[in-house]
């Protein structure tokens, strides 16, 4: 499971997943981990849901931010956006991608 450190200096971490539905592990434990975050383009930093609401410029840089999407994860696994395989990137950017609708629950 991708995660990174909440931009807001709370303890939770924030679990990325290219499940629409995020990572059930990480949902199963609200207090450690949070599945609803925004994440800022300019300075990429993730905000939890309890941290940051997304209606307001990112803290840190002023930048707006967005909500998460299946790339983020991508990115993080596969180490920039550059990497990701051309297959997987195409199929998170298209609307109704089969990656993007979970056949099964669990995983990334």
């Amino acid at each position: 499971m991708p995660i990174a450190e909440c931009a807001g200096g709370c303890p939770r971490l924030v679990s990325i997943s290219v499940d629409p539905q995020g990572n059930p592990l990480a949902a199963a434990d609200p207090t450690r981990f949070a599945v609803r975050y925004h994440h800022c383009s300019t300075c990429q930093r993730f905000w939890c849901d309890a941290c940051d609401d997304g209606a307001r410029p990112c803290r840190r840089c002023g930048a707006a931010l967005e909500a998460p999407t299946p790339r983020h994860a991508l990115e993080i696994i596969f180490g920039g956006r550059a990497r990701i395989p051309e297959h997987l990137l195409a199929s998170v950017q298209r609307p109704g991608a089969a990656l993007l609708q979970p056949k099964r629950r669990g995983g990334n």
